[in-house]
């Protein structure tokens, strides 16, 4: 994958994160679908690699932990329409923009090589 493929996808990423960030109380399935388009280009990568690369298994064992725990508490505050779920929203939001930066970093460390 090059970056300016990874740029595209993240960039529609980023926009419907965006999105919903201007709402009252943005949705959590977007959240979700951001962080599973992020695991599934990192296993594409992760299939295109005949070697162990660490960062890329890091990457993959943290979006995982991070759709396992999408669902719990934040997803209590969404049903139950709480006031911090916002709050909480928008740090699940910078998780999804670190993961995002550490997978663009791996691209374009695998370009220059």
């Amino acid at each position: 994958m090059k970056v300016e493929e990874f740029d595209k996808q993240a960039k529609e990423i980023r926009k419907e994160l965006f999105d919903e960030s201007l709402l009252k109380q943005p949705s959590i399935y977007s959240l979700k679908r951001a962080g599973n388009q992020l695991l599934g280009i990192v296993k594409k990568l992760k299939t295109e690699n005949t070697e162990f690369v660490p960062s890329l298994q890091s990457l993959k064992m943290d979006l995982d932990i991070y759709l396992a725990n999408l669902g719990g508490e934040l997803q209590h505050d969404y049903d139950k329409n709480n006031k911090r779920y916002k709050g909480k929203w928008s740090n699940e939001h910078r998780k999804i923009s670190g993961f995002t930066s550490r997978l663009k970093q791996y691209i374009s460390e695998k370009e220059t090589e």
